[in-house]
């Protein structure tokens, strides 16, 4: 019983030492995490201590001031960050076109109170929860106010020089060379004062020190027309200008082109135009004023008499008239196809197969004669034929009889414009006389029946015949004078009578 009992006593003895084991695990577990905790509040505490440290006098992290970054930064740091301790020495406002124009602060008593805000933000900033800063950005943000005297700052920009350059649209300009488009002006003169007074003040509301000006501020006049409205006009204009009509007038060529075709058009803002009837019909009436010889006073170097005055009379037809209305249309046409023509007669007037011209080859600026002609002096009774300035053929004559006008053979410049053989004469005139006779040859120079025929029934020509008994306005002529202009005087050359 003793060794039982020795024995159960060493299994008491061994269960008491396990339990007590245990124990000691579990209270070395919880030393552990006690002082781990320990640990880590003393490692936030000295965390928080260093940050409240840091951030005791400054501004949090990622805090923002008016857009400009503060983190970190002490009051004094901020604001000069912000500028909000510097009052500048100029405040500068550049014109329009660049220039600068400076004025000082000082001179109209600027103050700011830029620092007072920045403080009063400072001021407001919890240094304690320093850590909020790491949270999410912070803006602040805050109005200036400043200070300064509105009647010198006026003053001051009025004396200012603003420029004198004028506003000026774009504009069409017809030149020597044809349209160009005159490029719009941007002025620099400052033509709304209280417009660049606003924006100056507007500025320093803002706390800024600089104003840039441009045709958004109204401070300028802004042209009104751009170069690009006249793109397409100029371009269909100089289309136009560039087309060139020539009319041909034998000795020399008037052509239309340029200013002087744009004159005879009317043109929309598209490049359309349409032929203005007016102004051609003035165009064609000064080249008929310039160019039409029918109906003038020639001076004519005669055979006998030297220099002459020839007076045009109802009957002479010779020289060139341009039939204004015909040409009007036919200049109308050209115009409105828009082409070029290099060379074109203008329309003459005709009459039936009589055309009112005279000899192209004949035609200079002063004379439309020439050198071949027939010359007869009705006061002398006498025809002379030149051709090329040289005498071909002459004799005597019986013109018109003067005692009565309805018989009298008229001065003037005619045309031998048709001729005829074995011509039956048959007519009457004002004063009731009748005659029915035949002439040989035929050599008609007017309209209204007047011609160069021979007078077989005659014995004698020239002298004062004419006077007593004369013609009823032809040129009577031998047999051999009238034969000899059928046979050799080309049609259309001028015959020249004339009185001294």
């Amino acid at each position: 019983m003793g060794a039982d009992a020795a024995g159960y006593g060493k299994k008491l003895s061994s269960a008491g030492s396990k339990k007590r084991g245990r124990k000691k695990v579990k209270n070395q577990t919880v030393l552990i995490c006690g002082t781990a905790i320990a640990a880590l509040i003393g490692a936030v505490a000295i965390a928080y201590g260093a940050g409240r440290v840091y951030y005791r006098n400054k501004f949090l992290a990622d805090t923002y001031i008016n857009g400009i970054d503060v983190s970190g930064k002490t009051y004094d740091q901020a604001v000069k960050a912000l500028k909000a301790d510097t009052i500048p020495k100029e405040f500068k406002v550049t014109t329009i076109d660049g220039e600068n124009v400076v004025i000082s602060p000082a001179d109209f008593g600027y103050t700011r109170n830029a620092k007072d805000e920045v403080k009063k933000l400072y001021d407001k900033v919890n240094h304690g929860a320093w850590f909020l800063g790491y949270s999410g950005r912070t803006d602040y943000n805050y109005n200036e106010e400043s200070t300064y005297d509105s009647d010198k700052l006026k003053a001051l920009l009025s004396e200012q020089d603003w420029g004198d350059v004028e506003t000026q649209d774009a504009a069409l300009e017809l030149t020597d060379k044809g349209y160009v488009i005159n490029e719009e002006v941007q002025g620099n003169k400052i033509t709304n004062m209280e417009k660049l007074e606003n924006a100056v003040i507007d500025a320093l509301g803002k706390g800024e020190f600089e104003v840039k000006l441009n045709g958004g501020t109204g401070c300028y006049d802004i042209p009104q027309i751009t170069s690009d409205t006249f793109k397409d006009q100029c371009e269909a204009l100089n289309k136009v200008f560039n087309i060139s009509i020539t009319y041909d007038f034998d000795y020399t060529t008037e052509t239309i082109t340029g200013k002087t075709l744009l004159d005879l058009i009317d043109m929309d803002d598209m490049g359309n135009y349409v032929v203005d009837r007016k102004a051609v019909t003035k165009y064609v009436e000064g080249l008929a004023k310039k160019y039409d010889t029918l109906k003038t006073t020639r001076t004519f170097k005669s055979t006998k008499q030297g220099k002459v005055k020839v007076d045009p009379g109802d009957d002479g037809l010779y020289g060139w008239w341009i039939w204004q209305d015909a040409t009007v249309e036919q200049l109308e046409n050209l115009l409105e196809k828009g082409e070029s023509v290099e060379s074109i007669d203008p329309i003459y007037y005709s009459d039936g197969s009589f055309e009112y011209t005279g000899v192209e080859s004949a035609r200079t600026a002063k004379d439309d004669i020439g050198k071949t002609y027939i010359e007869i002096d009705l006061t002398y009774q006498h025809m002379w034929y030149y051709k090329k300035g040289k005498l071909k053929y002459e004799c005597d004559i019986v013109s018109g009889q003067t005692t009565s006008l309805a018989r009298t053979t008229l001065e003037g410049v005619y045309k031998l414009w048709s001729k005829e053989t074995n011509k039956r004469m048959k007519d009457s005139n004002a004063d009731g006389e009748q005659w029915d006779t035949t002439c040989n040859y035929w050599n008609n120079v007017s309209l209204c029946g007047i011609g160069m025929h021979d007078s077989t029934w005659r014995g004698a020509f020239g002298g004062t015949i004419y006077q007593w008994n004369g013609s009823h306005g032809c040129i009577n002529m031998p047999y051999e004078g009238a034969q000899y202009v059928y046979e050799n005087v080309e049609l259309g050359t001028p015959v020249v009578m004339f009185y001294d």
